[in-house]
């Protein structure tokens, strides 16, 4: 990335490549010269003003394009597109599944892209320009896009799903503070990624039906084709939060089994002690009359006398099936 907030430009020749240009070069294009795509950090002061003073999309566009927080959607403005879609960059900068957005702009002959961090999606897109294998037009770079931007989540989606059927399998072997670190790193990632993949699944829904001049039938099919994938995505992000779902009340019945047998066994003993405690109650009280009281093996006749008692609260227990 250049220090003026100009990470690449291309202008496409249509069949497969482009050649890469400068700000100077993007000033001076006409639609003529083909298909523009201009790729910036909305970040930088210079692609900031570019994009408001000279880029020419306007004031919404442009407000769009550098706002802060952005959520997947697809908006038609005139002849052009604004889509701001979300994937997972696998370049060094945010958390490995943090979902980063690409906010675009696109009419039938240039593309501007503004994103924060690096994106795998537009770095594969660059690569396959310079080998003569791009997008021929902005439809197919639109495809092209989205395409990548659905294949950087796949991965991590389906690492999420396996990590939650595992844990589903492995849960009468795991600690109860290991389970609960797992299942709550499982449920945050299903959150936070469905929390953009449900959005833009609706976003790409609705690029199918825009009525954009220069988006064919056959480039309306190849979306609905990444729509349906995206769905399937959701589907996927919603089934490993229903296994967390179970692991986590597996885990509440596991504990409440677990409490109800500490209850259990403490009415047992209570229930053992409360006639020795009334036994050695009475006769602790400071009168006269109490019986024994002068012979010289009361104490020994009290215990055993406490003792068979306690035996035969056991077989009682036994009987009435209490105890094992």
């Amino acid at each position: 990335m250049t220090k003026d907030g100009l990470i690449f430009a291309f202008i496409l020749d249509g069949k497969g490549g482009g050649r890469e240009v400068s700000w100077p070069e993007i000033a001076t294009w006409k639609p003529q010269d083909g298909i523009l795509w201009v790729h910036i950090n909305f970040e930088s002061p210079d692609s900031q003003r570019w994009l408001a003073d000279e880029s020419g999309l306007g004031e919404l566009v442009t407000e769009a394009l550098l706002a802060e927080e952005t959520r997947p959607r697809s908006v038609a403005l005139n002849d052009g597109l604004l889509v701001i879609l979300r994937g997972i960059t696998h370049i060094p900068g945010p958390a490995p599944n943090e979902m980063v957005s690409i906010r675009m702009w696109m009419d039938s002959h240039r593309i501007v892209t503004a994103r924060r961090w690096r994106l795998s999606a537009t770095e594969t897109i660059r690569t396959a320009l310079k080998k003569g294998h791009g997008p021929h037009s902005v439809a197919e770079f639109l495809i092209a896009i989205s395409e990548n931007m659905i294949e950087s989540v796949g991965p991590a989606i389906d690492e999420l799903e396996d990590l939650a059927q595992g844990l589903e399998d492995e849960i009468g072997n795991m600690k109860d503070d290991d389970l609960r670190a797992r299942l709550g790193f499982i449920r945050r990632e299903a959150i936070q990624m469905r929390r953009f993949m449900a959005p833009q699944r609706d976003a790409l829904s609705q690029l199918i039906t825009e009525r954009a001049a220069w988006l064919g039938d056959a480039d309306r099919s190849h979306l609905r084709e990444v729509r349906d994938r995206t769905a399937r995505e959701v589907d996927d992000l919603d089934a490993s939060r229903q296994h967390a779902e179970i692991v986590r009340d597996e885990m509440a019945s596991r504990e409440r089994r677990q409490m109800n047998r500490i209850m259990y066994i403490l009415a047992l003993f209570t229930a053992m002690f409360l006639p020795l405690t009334f036994v050695t109650g009475l006769l602790g009280m400071n009168v006269d009359g109490i019986p024994f009281a002068k012979h010289p093996n009361a104490f020994l006749f009290t215990c055993i006398s406490l003792a068979g008692v306690s035996i035969f609260q056991w077989l009682l227990f036994r009987m009435l099936k209490l105890v094992r």
